[in-house]
């Protein structure tokens, strides 16, 4: 009994798949089948993630190089940076529509772009270029101090005294830097290009073996891109969270301090789109061509103290607007019209029309 009732239960939804299949073609038989978008903020939070290694020899910093502030233990720590916004289009799946494509209508292709959201008839739509991440920074690569410590050094019974050695081999770079740079040294260079050069690397063993005992710090910055579509006012609503120990965490982990974003509504909405050619009225010749006139929309992140606040972000959003028709006298066959959406907000960027001769 069980067999045969998964048998039917498949069978069915291969007849819904199949029905769905036959509906699809037939609406894409029909014209153009498309969205219109929504309005996505999309918020890039740089953090910096500062790493504090100890060096080996961290206990004897205070002792031979009276630097008492030497890190002894492993930490990391994040800051953010900086909190960027801006605008992209995803698919508004409760605007979805059929552009009618037939031969009394002078429509020869429309452009719809990967999300399916309709961004041009009769013309090029506007390239929307790619989002391109944060790239990193290559690290320059730092020196192992071990390959600048002699035999003696390495042969060192204990820590102790190969901190001794150490220390006093980071002095001896020390006078041998200040006998070059006053003109001392038993063996001076023959020009200034010389004399750089072994500056530079005096330098460079000086840092490495200064390593062993105040160890190394290295900082790396990542790109953490958060999307949020809007779709009403809000109040301090949790975006993420953020501890300086652990980096940016989700809305719901407690372990970090939230940061809030709020979305007002302007109450403003962009001027709705001049049709070049009079007495043509919206309702006549319905061929379900829908545009928005987005409403205007103030983004703040801010956190509770407004210790960090990001300057207010006021952006076009197409689910704060309304909705147009477009009437298909626009494209019959005494005029030809070309027109250009916006695909972030759906608005109509530019629209041309063109009498055809007789």
């Amino acid at each position: 009994m069980n067999k045969f009732i998964a048998a039917t239960a498949f069978a069915i939804v291969l007849m819904t798949a199949a029905m769905a299949k036959t509906q699809q073609i037939i609406q894409t038989q029909e014209g153009y089948s498309y969205f219109l978008p929504k309005t996505s903020l999309r918020l890039s939070v740089l953090v910096e993630k500062t790493t504090v290694t100890p060096g080996e020899l961290c206990i004897y910093a205070g002792r031979y190089l009276k630097k008492n502030d030497a890190p002894q233990t492993k930490s990391e720590h994040y800051k953010i940076v900086s909190i960027s916004m801006a605008t992209e289009a995803v698919r508004d799946t409760a605007r979805y529509f059929v552009l009618q494509a037939d031969a009394k209508h002078c429509i020869n292709h429309a452009e719809i772009d990967r999300n399916g959201i309709l961004t041009a008839i009769n013309t090029e739509g506007k390239t929307v270029k790619d989002f391109v991440p944060f790239e990193k920074q290559t690290a320059i690569p730092r020196q192992d101090p071990r390959k600048f410590l002699n035999q003696e050094i390495l042969a060192a019974a204990s820590k102790a005294k190969m901190a001794e050695l150490t220390a006093h081999e980071i002095y001896d770079i020390r006078d041998s830097r200040n006998e070059l740079t006053r003109g001392k040294a038993e063996f001076m260079p023959k020009d200034g290009e010389q004399l750089r050069i072994m500056l530079q690397q005096l330098d460079t063993q000086e840092r490495a073996l200064l390593q062993m005992f105040c160890g190394t710090t290295t900082r790396d910055t990542t790109q953490t891109v958060i999307r949020y579509v809007p779709t009403e006012e809000v109040n301090d609503l949790i975006l993420f969270r953020f501890s300086e120990k652990l980096g940016i965490l989700d809305a719901d982990d407690l372990a970090g301090s939230p940061y809030y974003i709020d979305i007002e509504n302007l109450k403003e909405q962009m001027p709705e789109p001049e049709i070049p050619i009079g007495n043509i009225k919206p309702d006549k010749d319905d061929i379900g061509l829908r545009v928005t006139v987005p409403g205007r929309v103030r983004a703040t992140i801010h956190t509770l103290s407004d210790k960090y606040t990001v300057t207010p972000y006021e952006f076009w959003a197409a689910q704060f607007g309304t909705l147009i028709n477009l009437s298909g006298e626009l494209f019959n066959k005494k005029i030809r019209a070309e027109l250009i959406l916006d695909p972030t907000t759906g608005a109509v960027e530019h629209i041309k029309t063109e009498l055809l001769k007789k």
